[in-house]
């Protein structure tokens, strides 16, 4: 048990602690984003496989109840082929990242971020025909970065949910039951895998309150001022992460 402590009481949790509580701010504020921001850094302090399957159980145990109450709102019709074809994308994109080369898969993580971001930051919305090959089309692209990369897909999916007619209620639990979705495949694909060990496991436990402070905060800002520089913001920080990850 000491040992185990000490491997996980570094310098580096302390960091990834203070890189979570603006993450989650921002997963909290706009809804979605807070993994793209995060997983960046803990690439950097654990490599990217490791950083990616600690975001993604923060993720998880941060927004569990948001995830369970979007589950029963969501329009499945909408969500099923987007998360069908993600969980099989993602599933054989983790195949690929758990063997390949960390420097390739950091260098893919930088480029991936910042072609999401350019896409968030020029305002697309998909505009065309909705059906379900639209929606398979959305899932196995997002699935398949998300897989290969470990770089969250999910914008690429708010872009997609958010052209749909329906209330925004509805829209916003679209985003999130096929967030949890992926979020469960790639869990359950890195542990048949063999990625999550102990010291990460505790490691995540640590992180995860502060993640879950920060998207309460987060939301509690967006109430009382929804504000443009907050989007731009961000933009900004996932800029500065794609480039550090081409330096580190």
């Amino acid at each position: 048990m000491l040992q185990l402590l000490n491997n996980t009481l570094t310098y580096n949790l302390l960091l990834a602690a203070i890189v979570a509580l603006p993450s989650g701010m921002i997963q909290g504020y706009a809804g979605f984003g807070g993994a793209l921001v995060a997983i960046p850094f803990f690439a950097i302090l654990y490599g990217p496989v490791e950083g990616f399957a600690i975001v993604l159980f923060i993720v998880l145990f941060g927004q569990g109840a948001l995830f369970f109450d979007a589950s029963k709102k969501a329009d499945w019709k909408e969500v099923g082929p987007v998360s069908a074809t993600s969980t099989i994308t993602l599933s054989l994109g983790i195949l690929f990242l758990v063997s390949a080369d960390p420097e390739i898969i950091r260098k893919g993580m930088a480029i991936f971020i910042l072609f999401i971001t350019g896409f968030m930051m020029s305002g697309w919305n998909y505009s065309g025909k909705r059906s379900i090959f639209s929606g398979i089309f959305t899932g196995a692209i997002s699935g398949g970065i998300t897989g290969c990369f470990g770089v969250p897909g999910f914008p690429l999916q708010v872009m997609y949910f958010q052209t749909s007619p329906e209330k925004v209620e509805i829209k916003r639990a679209n985003v999130l039951a096929a967030m949890a979705c992926a979020a469960l495949v790639a869990i359950f694909g890195l542990i048949v895998q063999g990625v999550y060990t102990e010291t990460m496991l505790l490691r995540a436990l640590i992180i995860a309150p502060i993640f879950m402070i920060g998207t309460k905060l987060g939301d509690y800002f967006y109430k009382i001022s929804p504000a443009e520089w907050f989007k731009k913001a961000t933009y900004g920080i996932l800029i500065f992460t794609a480039l550090t990850l081409f330096i580190f």
